[in-house]
């Protein structure tokens, strides 16, 4: 079977179509831009794992602050979660069945590293602003802007967390992700870990991805065929 035949048989049509269209038709130039994509995004993997490690930590900070550090099994926490679903998420379903699993000793960091992305970013919901970010939104993100509101602040950042989950969940799933800003997806990113952490620490991170002068992700972005 003839190489560019096959690409198209193991991707499929539809997969590939898109990056075809993409290059006008030209196999070469899709199959090129394929395989970028597919580096790119192993690329924005690293980042996106310190993005959420680095949010969860802070809200258990805030968390911890208000209900100790056992928070996961706090009556007064779970009374602050909705009953509802949002967009068919749960706050209080996903803490319950997350920390069943848990409950010999409490141990809450595994509660942490087990809870679902979506739980983080509906922690930053308006419905959190009275019982938490009120009072601990700085406490969480020490580096905004504290010439604006708690609810402008905590509006941005969900809206950042939520730019970041919409790409890790396309990255994921192994979707195209050439035709999107890849180069704000990236400053989104860093800038939800400036809100948390200092420069030095954006930079020390920079250099444990580095391959020869650049951050890997950087040369990506910069060499997009």
């Amino acid at each position: 079977m003839e190489l560019q035949s096959e690409i198209r048989e193991a991707l499929s049509d539809e997969r590939f179509g898109r990056y075809l269209t993409a290059c006008s038709n030209n196999v070469e130039k899709a199959c090129t831009l394929y395989l970028w994509n597919m580096q790119v995004s192993s690329a924005f993997f690293p980042w996106l794992s310190v993005a959420e490690v680095v949010l969860r930590n802070r809200i258990h900070l805030a968390l911890s602050t208000v209900h100790g550090s056992e928070w996961p099994w706090a009556n007064g926490f779970e009374r602050t979660l909705p009953q509802a679903k949002s967009h068919g998420f749960s706050l209080l379903e996903e803490l319950q069945n997350t920390r069943k699993k848990h409950e010999r000793g409490l141990q809450t960091g595994k509660v942490i590293a087990d809870l679902k992305f979506a739980f983080w970013q509906q922690m930053l919901k308006k419905n959190q602003e009275s019982p938490l970010w009120n009072r601990h939104l700085f406490t969480a993100f020490p580096n905004l802007d504290r010439t604006l509101s708690v609810r402008d602040n905590r509006e941005t950042v969900y809206q950042r967390v939520d730019k970041i989950r919409e790409l890790r969940n396309r990255i994921a799933h192994h979707e195209p992700i050439f035709n999107r800003d890849l180069k704000g997806h990236y400053q989104n990113i860093i800038k939800l870990i400036g809100i948390c952490h200092s420069q030095e620490f954006i930079d020390w991170f920079k250099q444990g991805q580095q391959v020869g002068r650049q951050p890997l992700l950087e040369f990506f972005l910069s060499n997009k065929p």
